[in-house]
C-alpha cells in the first residue's frame, strides 16, 4: 500500500526524491524539530501568567530527552541565547548541550538570501531580521517542524502562508511551524 502511494505520488508530482524523504520521515524516522529561541526562556519561566506555556514546553524538552524527536537549531538561537544576561545565559547554554540540539551549519549567504526576501516582502519587519533567519535556516534545511513560541511574526497563519509562498517561489518546501502545544506527544 505504501509503495503504491509513494509510486503515484512521485508519477504525479514529479518531486520523487523529496516525496520519499517526507515519506520516510513521517513512517519510520524521529521528526526533526526546529528549536527557536523563545522555547528557552519558556523552560524557566514559572510566572502564574505562562504556567501553561512552561509545562508545554517542559514536556517537549523531556520528550526530546526521551529521543522522540531530533533536535536541531541555528547559529543565530546559540547567538540569541549566549547574548542572554546571567544567570540565565549558563542556563540556557547547559540546556541547549543537555538536549543535545545539533546547531545547523547552513551556509550563512543562502540564509541570509532568503531571510532578506522575507524582509522585502514585508512579510518579517526589518527590526526582526533574526526571526527571518531563522524562518530561512529552517526552510533550508527542510526540517519537519519549526517550533517556537513567537506568535507575532513566526507562528501566524498570514505569515506563514506568506513565508511559504516566497519558499515555493525560490525553490523550497514549504515550512511547518507550530507551537509545542502542537507538537508535544500525549
Amino acid at each position: 500500500m505504501k509503495t503504491k502511494l509513494l509510486y503515484k505520488i512521485r508519477k504525479t508530482t514529479g518531486y520523487s526524491k523529496e516525496i520519499k524523504r517526507i515519506f520516510h520521515i513521517n513512517y519510520i524516522e524521529k521528526p526533526t524539530l526546529y528549536l527557536e529561541t523563545s522555547l528557552f526562556g519558556f523552560y524557566f519561566d514559572e510566572t502564574p501568567r505562562n504556567v501553561d506555556k512552561f509545562e508545554t514546553v517542559n514536556t517537549l524538552f523531556n520528550q526530546i530527552e526521551q529521543k522522540k524527536f531530533l533536535p536541531v537549531t541555528s547559529p543565530i538561537t546559540y547567538y540569541e541565547l549566549s547574548k542572554s544576561p546571567e544567570p540565565y545565559k549558563t542556563s540556557f547554554l547547559e540546556l541547549l548541550n543537555n538536549l543535545k540540539v545539533n546547531i545547523l551549519k547552513t551556509k550563512p549567504e543562502e540564509v541570509e538570501i532568503l531571510a532578506a526576501k522575507y524582509i522585502k516582502m514585508k512579510i518579517i519587519p526589518e527590526d526582526f531580521l533574526n526571526d527571518a533567519r531563522h524562518i530561512a535556516y529552517a526552510s533550508i534545511e527542510k526540517v519537519d517542524v519549526m517550533v517556537t513560541l513567537n506568535l507575532e511574526h513566526i507562528a501566524n497563519e498570514w505569515a506563514m502562508r506568506k513565508i511559504n509562498g516566497i519558499n515555493l517561489q525560490e525553490g523550497y518546501l514549504p515550512l511547518t511551524v507550530r507551537t509545542p502545544m502542537e507538537v508535544i506527544i500525549l
